[in-house]
């Protein structure tokens, strides 16, 4: 793994040329507390220039990881990573944010209140104007005229009188005055009269304009724009000779100099992409990959308007950037890692991820088509109906973006597809429902369903098919309705004869099972039948889990799952 990079800062007033600085600071800075961080970046030899030396998006997180701590950062650091810092922080979409404004001005004039003023009167001239004609009352009088002056009010110069309008900033406010006015006295009472010409809302839209320049470079697009981000890429598009999607970039090499490492290091895990980015030797080449991979989750961000809060934003953006772009390199060379990175060679970043998120989209089209013809969206069953599994499967393929459902032991229990055994998987048990509803659909024209019974008992695709074949193994009327407790004994000594102990197998009953229910997959064509035979084997070894230690004599009707069981008094007033 690297260790050192040699960056060139573009900063003139810095003036630190070419820097080398230790990329462990970022390696470990999800692991490591606040205080070994700081210790680690102040006994480095060169702290400033290990700080200036950072791409602004590895600062602006580190920033975001010391959160309180981060005023040794912020004085170390450059005015392109001050900028680039408050391009993120200031702005609530298109509107400056006055609360956030005085709070980095505050961390600022705190950690260097003689080169924020510099700046003020520069390059950050604009905030400074908008944040005083809206945060202070100036007032031009000679001596005589100040003594009628309300309280409040400080003087410089017997010229200008001041006042803040908040309480509560007026300590960091006239700290920034007089730092302004201890640098420059005369730009310090230029910007006091043009105060009066001010303009805010023009102001604010030119900011804004200008921000979104400036972010823009970074990835960070206007959000009507970073939604093309998630539009879907025909997987015939990469990878072709002479395809639009095939580049071959010039960058700027002050550009890749400044490639952020951050990003792309806290998305990994071992995958093809990875391990295909591992092999890489060509350094300008893996400085393109990280800084395209840096552009790419900061458009995800404007596309999904996160809001960029805390370094786990960061994180998750990864790790859905990662995941696509793994899947699509999956998808389309298999275990190869040299064809990998070849792909990685050729063609954008952006293009990758669109490809993969594609494949899981497309996914979700077909089960869109699917549920507005079948059986089960016109009887209203919820997801539940499925059970866990299939029916969380199924709702993670229909959410706004599609989601994969990774089970309960994982925070959240969906996430982003990231491999092709995820699409796979997912894709196995969609077609496996829509075989089953296929199957649902016939079997209730010859067996009618209760609509009212079925929503009061919240059935399942377990119980209504337990409850119907346990009707028909005991020669009962065959129907969805529920069996007493007495004929569910019955049933399971049916199904137990040969077991004399649990856990119970019931070997022999899964062929009759799933023979009884394939004869309703009639006109099915042999894939579909297969596919429907896997899914009633499943449902068949669910059932003999839940069953395989109960006891017959501990059945309880309020607790069968797989079964529909009559409790004694709905069946006396049944009859």
């Amino acid at each position: 793994m690297e260790k050192l990079r040699q960056v060139r800062s573009s900063d003139e007033e810095d003036n630190i040329g070419t820097q080398t600085y230790d990329v462990s600071i970022l390696k470990d800075l999800y692991t490591l507390s606040e205080t070994e961080v700081m210790d680690r970046i102040l006994e480095h030899p060169d702290p400033p220039g290990l700080i200036k030396a950072l791409p602004s998006e590895d600062f602006f997180w580190l920033v975001k990881r010391m959160g309180e701590d981060s005023m040794q950062l912020l004085k170390l650091a450059s005015l392109r990573q001050w900028q680039y810092l408050l391009d993120l922080e200031l702005w609530e979409k298109d509107r400056l944010d006055m609360t956030h404004s005085f709070l980095w001005l505050q961390r600022l004039q705190r950690s260097d209140p003689e080169r924020l003023a510099k700046w003020l009167f520069t390059d950050g001239q604009t905030l400074a104007y908008l944040y005083l004609f809206r945060n202070v009352h100036v007032e031009l009088r000679d001596e005589d005229e100040a003594c009628d002056l309300e309280k409040g009010f400080i003087t410089l110069d017997g010229l200008f009188y001041i006042k803040v309008l908040k309480e509560e900033q007026t300590e960091t406010v006239e700290g920034i005055i007089r730092t302004m006015a201890g640098e420059d006295l005369l730009k310090f009472h230029s910007l006091l009269t043009g105060l009066a010409g001010v303009l805010p809302a023009d102001l604010e839209e030119d900011m804004y304009r200008l921000r979104n320049v400036r972010i823009a470079e970074h990835g960070f697009l206007p959000r009507e724009e970073a939604l093309m981000v998630y539009a879907p890429l025909d997987p015939k598009a990469i990878g072709k000779k002479n395809s639009p999607e095939m580049f071959n970039p010039v960058l700027d090499e002050n550009f890749v100099d400044l490639a952020p490492y951050t990003p792309f290091h806290f998305s990994k895990s071992q995958n093809l992409l990875t391990k295909s980015a591992s092999r890489i030797t060509d350094g300008r080449l893996l400085d393109r990959i990280r800084l395209e991979f840096a552009g790419l989750c900061n458009q995800i961000l404007s596309a999904d308007g996160l809001v960029i809060d805390d370094i786990d934003v960061l994180k998750k953006t990864g790790q859905k950037a990662a995941g696509y772009l793994n899947l699509t390199l999956e998808e389309m060379c298999g275990k190869d890692i040299g064809a990998a990175e070849e792909l990685l060679r050729n063609n954008s970043l952006i293009s990758l991820f669109r490809m993969g998120f594609g494949l899981a989209q497309k996914l979700k089209w077909e089960a869109e088509r699917w549920l507005k013809k079948s059986w089960f969206d016109h009887n209203n069953m919820g997801y539940g109906f499925w059970g866990d599994e299939w029916g969380n499967t199924l709702e993670g393929l229909m959410k706004k973006r599609p989601k994969y459902y990774c089970g309960p032991e994982r925070e959240g229990e969906y996430r982003d597809f990231e491999q092709a055994s995820d699409l796979t998987a997912a894709g196995k048990i969609l077609h496996g429902l829509i075989e089953l509803d296929k199957m649902l659909a016939q079997l209730t024209i010859t067996f009618p369903l209760n609509k009212k019974e079925v929503h009061t008992h919240n059935w399942t695709i377990h119980s209504l098919l337990f409850t119907l074949w346990a009707r028909q193994m005991l020669e009962l009327t065959p129907s969805f309705e529920a069996i007493t407790l007495k004929q569910a004994r019955q049933f399971f000594d049916l199904l137990r004869e040969r077991d004399e102990k649990p856990p119970y197998q019931m070997l022999g009953f899964e062929e009759i099972f799933v023979k009884d229910f394939m004869v309703y997959a009639s006109g099915f064509v042999p894939e579909d039948g297969a596919s429907l035979k896997d899914m009633l084997s499943l449902i068949w070894q669910e059932f003999c889990k839940e069953y395989d230690w109960v006891d017959v004599d501990a059945l309880d009707p309020r607790f069968s799952k797989y079964i529909l069981i009559r409790s004694t008094s709905s069946f006396s007033s049944h009859h």
